[in-house]
């Protein structure tokens, strides 16, 4: 499993979780629980379920899963008040809230692309991808000037197109105001509100092949 999610990369393969291209440390456990996580999205796990998974026919004080989601925060630079990733189900267990593009060998051959700003970064694949102030938003902007549900990215088979939602401050592509969809190049600067990105394909679109 290689899923991309923000600006990371989990690879269950090399047992590595990358930030924009870095190492980021987790113990084994750690590791093992994110990937539960991922793999289990939208799906809230109990924490019984988990302990299941983690400690199978093994008795654990309940701390330990406590303590391997703090661990698994750090390693994201999560806040457990504002969760970007890791969502808290009170009394219940944990759900991994956002997107996780599936970047295997063999998955669809569409673009894989980036969204870069001056606060972060977040991996694309093929899907809908919501641009606002929303923190469930693929791209989560923390700006005044951005909307909740601001705009949309589509990463369809063969090409990207950008849709602002009837934000209030509106977007533009390039310099240019956005009225519906607009097909999306690499390099393309993007303004949300206030806020500048820029856009990436990191993996372009495979084209279709003639059948002779």
């Amino acid at each position: 499993m290689r899923r991309g999610f923000g600006d990371f990369i989990f690879d269950s393969d090399t047992k590595e979780l990358l930030r924009d291209g870095e190492p980021v440390t987790l113990s084994p456990k750690a590791f093992q629980l994110l990937g539960i996580l991922i793999e289990s999205r939208p799906k809230a796990l109990s924490k019984s379920e988990l302990h299941d998974q983690l400690w199978p026919k093994t008795f654990v004080v309940e701390a330990n899963l406590s303590n391997l989601i703090g661990e698994v925060r750090r390693a994201l630079g999560d806040d457990p008040r504002q969760p970007r990733f890791v969502r808290t189900v009170h009394r219940f267990g944990y759900a991994f809230r956002v997107e996780a593009n599936d970047l295997t060998a063999g998955s669809p051959p569409g673009p894989v692309c980036r969204v870069v700003w001056a606060d972060g970064s977040v991996i694309l694949g093929i899907g809908q991808h919501i641009i606002g102030r929303d923190p469930e938003a693929a791209v989560f902007l923390d700006s005044p000037s951005v909307s909740r549900r601001h705009a949309r990215i589509s990463v369809g088979d063969t090409h990207v197109m950008f849709e602002d939602l009837n934000s209030k401050n509106g977007s533009s592509v390039g310099g240019r105001r956005t009225e519906g969809s607009v097909l999306l190049a690499n390099g393309d600067v993007i303004t949300v509100g206030i806020i500048e990105l820029t856009f990436r394909v990191l993996r372009p679109a495979v084209p279709t092949q003639s059948v002779l």
